[in-house]
């Protein structure tokens, strides 16, 4: 019996064994395949130094904020803002955070991101790897801008790189006693050369004939869509208005210097180039045959000149 209890017992621990070699094998799987996965993260997960925090200085009592644009510019990572102060500065930072979510992250450009990368914020010409955009908006209407009967306009301004910005660049004129479905249908406003997009933003105000504020909109550049847009309008705590709202059309075109205007606007409408060049060409056949004409009649008033031998 002893004996039997013995074989027994060592069936059991063998079996045991067997259990706890195949679990230690499942385990160094799983294992293995973690610290892969963990290893591709890392690599993923570049390290970035910490570039710079900006803060209003003590100094400043009167709660005023500075332009987050600017630090944006050079590549901060952290802009503070006196969130009790809504003003210009804090209605930008909400406008740009707006776009992903309000989450209060957005990715830096990737050419920010790249330590082989040197990027100068005053630059005025093509960032290496960036497309430069050609912004048009055209204010046509505005619907239920006041309850009251004011005249009221609209402005627009663009914020981005010391070359992109252009502060009241455009102002509608002032209709006459009408908030309610003023009709602008002015020229569009052109910002030719916007270098970087991804950190530009479009702002369309609306205001009283007075100077009272309405309501306003910051659209950041890239998300922009061309076509007609009923542009809701914010107050200035960026919280949506009810009724008031812009009707705008926008075109959004990549940059093209003026060397290559007519090339590319031959390769993008070429029944429209062809139709051109067939009137040009009747044009300058009309010149040609009124200078045959004059030809003409300048020999038949020529006198005949004769010599006698």
């Amino acid at each position: 019996m002893k004996g039997e209890a013995d074989t027994e017992s060592d069936d059991d621990d063998d079996d045991d064994d067997c259990k706890k070699s195949s679990m230690d094998e499942g385990t160094a799987g799983s294992e293995a395949m973690a610290t892969e996965e963990m290893s591709n993260l890392v690599n993923y997960i570049q390290p970035v130094k910490f570039e710079s925090f900006e803060i209003s200085k003590r100094t400043r009592v009167d709660s005023s904020n500075y332009m987050p644009q600017l630090f944006w510019n050079a590549g901060c990572q952290m802009v503070a803002l006196n969130f009790q102060t809504v003003d210009l500065a804090m209605q930008i930072n909400m406008g740009m955070y707006e776009y992903n979510g309000k989450s209060g992250y957005r990715l830096k450009p990737e050419f920010m991101r790249r330590p082989d990368k040197h990027f100068d914020p005053f630059t005025e010409g093509i960032v290496d790897g960036i497309v430069a955009n050609t912004l048009s908006v055209k204010i046509i209407s505005g619907q239920f801008l006041s309850d009251k009967k004011v005249g009221t306009y609209v402005e627009v301004d663009m914020f981005g790189l010391p070359v992109d910005t252009r502060r009241k660049a455009f102002k509608t004129k002032t209709s006459q006693g009408n908030a309610v479905n003023p009709v602008w249908e002015e020229e569009p406003i052109v910002f030719k050369k916007v270098v970087l997009p991804s950190l530009a933003c479009l702002r369309i105000a609306a205001y009283e004939e007075g100077g009272k504020f309405i309501g306003h909109r910051i659209l950041p550049v890239q998300a922009i869509r061309p076509g007609y847009h009923y542009v809701s309008l914010r107050n200035e705590r960026n919280q949506p208005l009810m009724l008031p709202a812009v009707f705008v059309y926008i075109e959004v075109k990549d940059y093209v210097p003026d060397t290559y205007a007519d090339v590319i606007e031959a390769l993008s409408n070429p029944i429209r180039y062809v139709n051109l060049m067939e009137q040009r060409a009747k044009q300058l056949a009309a010149l040609t045959l009124e200078d045959e004409e004059e030809v003409k009649k300048e020999v038949r008033r020529a006198p005949v000149v004769t010599h006698d031998f």
